[in-house]
Order: C-alpha cells, then sequence, then structure tokens
C-alpha cells in the first residue's frame, strides 16, 4: 500500500506543507482532540441524547448509527486488517524522508499507537457530521453543508500533522461519508419527518 500510494501521499504532503506553520500547527494540536478516545464518548453521548426529544431524534438516531459503522469498519475491521504503519516509520527507508523528518519535527513529531489507514480522526468526524448536515440539509436548514468544513478541516490538519499518510485521510473520508449517509438513509426511514407524514396519511 504504501508503494501503490507513494507518489500520491508525497505530492499531498508537499502541497499542504505550503501551509504547514504555527497557526496551523497549533489548529492541527486541537483537531487532535476531536478523535481521542475523550471525543468519541463525547459525541456519542450526544448523539444519544439527541436521540430523545421528537425534534432532534433522526439527528441522533442518524449520528448514532454514523458513528457505529465508522468505529466498526475503521477500528475492528480495517485497522487491524490493512495494518498500514504510520508514516513516521515507513518513510525512513525513502527518498522523502529527508523531506518528511523537516515538516514532522516542526509539528511537534508526535507518535500514535494504532495502525496509520484509514484515518480514525476523519473518518469519526465526516461520519457524524454527514449524517447531521443530511438530515438538517431535508429538513431544509440552507446551512447544514456547510458543517462539512469541521471534519475537512480535522483531515487537512491529519496531514499537517504528519501523523497520517494523505492517502490514510482520504480512506478515512470516503469511509466516514458513507457511514454518515448510511445513518441518515436509516434515520429518515425509520424517523419521516412530519410534513412527510401528513403527506402520506392525506
Amino acid at each position: 500500500m504504501d508503494q501503490l500510494f507513494y507518489g500520491f501521499d508525497t505530492a499531498i504532503y508537499s502541497f499542504f506543507w505550503q501551509f504547514q506553520n504555527p497557526v496551523t500547527v497549533a489548529i492541527a494540536d486541537v483537531c487532535q482532540r476531536m478523535g481521542d478516545t475523550v471525543a468519541f464518548i463525547v459525541y456519542f453521548v450526544i448523539s444519544v441524547i439527541l436521540c430523545f426529544p421528537k425534534k432532534t431524534r433522526r439527528c441522533g438516531v442518524a449520528m448514532v448509527i454514523a458513528f457505529l459503522v465508522a468505529f466498526l469498519l475503521v477500528n475492528v475491521l480495517i485497522k487491524p486488517g490493512v495494518g498500514r504503519l504510520r508514516p513516521y516509520v515507513t518513510l525512513r527507508e525513502t527518498p522523502f524522508w529527508e523531506t518528511y523528518e523537516v515538516h514532522w519535527a516542526y509539528a511537534g513529531s508526535h507518535l500514535e499507537t494504532d495502525m496509520s489507514f484509514p484515518s480514525g480522526h476523519t473518518s469519526l468526524n465526516f461520519a457524524t457530521f454527514t449524517a447531521l448536515a443530511a438530515v438538517l440539509a431535508k429538513d431544509r436548514k440552507k446551512w447544514a453543508w456547510a458543517l462539512m468544513i469541521i471534519p475537512v478541516i480535522v483531515g487537512i490538519t491529519r496531514i499537517i500533522r504528519c501523523v497520517h499518510y494523505p492517502s490514510d485521510v482520504l480512506g478515512g473520508m470516503i469511509i466516514g461519508i458513507l457511514a454518515g449517509w448510511i445513518g441518515y438513509m436509516a434515520a429518515t426511514k425509520w424517523f419521516p419527518a412530519l410534513a412527510e407524514k401528513r403527506r402520506k396519511a392525506g
């Protein structure tokens, strides 16, 4: 996998490292907290709470399902199955290492303990916000899709922080969007909007 995506990963790294500066590194440090264990618990608890009031039930159900699907796919199936090591491990034997090491050091030389592919931070945030935005958009909230800027920023900062290959982030984005869409489809099927209920009844 490292060889297959080597050209893609190094090109994307080189592009986003143009924006590596104290501000973006600081944002990356904040975004780091948006996919750790505490964030997983917070996202899940908020999603469950939203399931109880009728006005937010579809959002809550969509988010819970999206969260569980993303967690199952990423942490239970794909990460252990693929077993891709982090870039600061595998790039050492490539010509790109010297360039990568400079930017990794600038970002803080962070180490993470789990496998690299796909990005769990990216998948969790794309799953959660895709599900939420899709439900809100169906309820005619024009600003709904603006929420997607949050997972996009999280994904980009994982590259700027040098803890993931860009292809890890791309994989996490795809899985997250898929999980979010599954959550949205299930929630809107089980809990149609009041206007839809009235139309069907009429």
